[in-house]
């Protein structure tokens, strides 16, 4: 069981980030959950911390999770897991080898 504060079992399918004045998540079906902090450290999807835990079920693994910490993604619910694999999925950039040739 949880020890963060909850708020009922929702059936969330999109999701949108509102600004000023209450920063919040609103959810599909209605309900909000407030924004503690946001880490937007990627271009491709935002990272919150929420004042409450929410269930949902994750766009991209379609696992159900309970969190505080949830990615936004094109309007979409990230669970951490799969936020912190979105680096994974893609390809690493190419290695710049050094030209070892003599100028001479």
């Amino acid at each position: 069981m949880s020890m963060a504060p909850q708020i009922p079992q929702t059936g969330t399918d999109q999701a949108h980030v509102v600004g000023e004045p209450d920063h919040r998540i609103m959810l599909a079906d209605g309900m909000a959950a407030q924004i503690l902090a946001s880490y937007p450290v990627r271009p491709d999807a935002d990272l919150y911390s929420l004042a409450t835990a929410i269930e949902f079920h994750c766009s991209q693994c379609r696992e159900h999770c309970e969190a505080t910490l949830v990615a936004v993604r094109n309007h979409w619910l990230l669970c951490p897991g799969c936020y912190a694999a979105l680096d994974a999925v893609r390809a690493p950039p190419a290695p710049e080898v050094p030209d070892t040739r003599s100028a001479a």
